[in-house]
């Protein structure tokens, strides 16, 4: 038996007199029925018969290699971290001496001005001899140490006579010359009565040159050296007695010693030193700042992983 022709569709290939199911005068194979497709019917060649071309893989993504920015860094400038740490140096020291003069003037004892004075030795041997307010009779002894100070803002010397007493010696503080003056401070000797305080002798900082006995150049009241550069022996070289009024160039006008007060030498309060030192201070907490910003700016400070 002949088997029909077969006629294209729209729905593929289909025998002849057949009716598509779904559209009207349209001719198609049942729906159970697949579509055949004629015997000498070949797949199509050329380029279209070739196998579907793959899909591209995404575009590889961006390594982020070890060292390669990712982490913190920091390249510091040389000349500038070098400047930075000497400054940081001389603002801390500045600071640490200010606070120092602050705890100092914090704990010294108000003296009151009516409390009675007592001997030197007496002073002495008290629980806290410092600013304590003594009287000596003596003989003065006609040679004196000049130590070198400040005051005002004019540089002078301090005048620093021995009186021995019965019991022993202790340098006297006869007060502040200027130093186009000292040349006309007049030798003393003799009996005298004094009334001072005890002052304990000053330790130097960071910034005091050291003294030179032999030229007899004192930058501080190192008490024992000044006394063995006079060849004093059995005295008291741990305190001295600050009067409480002097008159070093003997015009007659008694004036206030400045280290008889318990405040200290210079009469600044306590909290102005400590204000003193927090600028200091200050001044170190904004170069650090200062050096971090430049450093960051110009990329040598980071810090994280930066992006990619």
């Amino acid at each position: 038996m002949t088997k029909p022709p077969l006629v294209e569709t729209p729905e593929g290939w289909v025998p002849s007199g057949l009716k598509v199911r779904g559209k009207a005068g349209s001719k198609a194979t049942p729906a159970s029925t697949p579509a055949m497709a004629p015997p000498d019917a070949r797949p199509p060649t050329g380029p279209a018969s070739s196998n579907p071309t793959p899909p591209e893989p995404p575009s590889e993504l961006p390594v982020t290699k070890a060292g390669d920015g990712s982490g913190a860094r920091f390249r510091p400038m040389p000349v500038l971290t070098i400047l930075s740490i000497i400054c940081l140096g001389i603002l801390y020291v500045l600071g640490d001496w200010q606070w120092a003069k602050f705890v100092e003037k914090s704990r010294a004892p108000a003296v009151a001005a009516a409390t009675a004075p007592v001997s030197v030795s007496a002073g002495l041997q008290s629980p806290q001899p410092e600013y304590r307010p003594v009287e000596l009779t003596g003989l003065i002894d006609p040679r004196s140490v000049r130590v070198r100070a400040l005051r005002n803002g004019i540089n002078g010397y301090r005048i620093f006579t021995p009186v021995v007493m019965e019991d022993g010696w202790i340098f006297v503080d006869r007060g502040f010359v200027a130093e186009t003056e000292v040349d006309k401070v007049p030798v003393l000797s003799g009996q005298v009565s004094l009334r001072g305080v005890l002052r304990k002798g000053a330790k130097a900082n960071s910034f005091t040159p050291d003294n030179d006995p032999i030229r007899q150049d004192w930058y501080w009241p190192d008490l024992p050296a000044m006394g063995a550069s006079l060849k004093l022996t059995g005295g008291s070289p741990a305190y001295y007695v600050a009067l409480n009024l002097v008159d070093p160039l003997a015009t007659g006008q008694m004036q206030i010693n400045p280290w008889a007060d318990s405040k200290g030498a210079n009469q600044i309060p306590p909290e102005r030193h400590l204000g003193y030192a927090l600028t200091w201070w200050g001044f170190g907490f904004a170069l650090i700042g200062v050096y971090t910003g430049l450093h960051l700016r110009t990329g040598r400070l980071r810090f994280g992983r930066s992006p990619t």
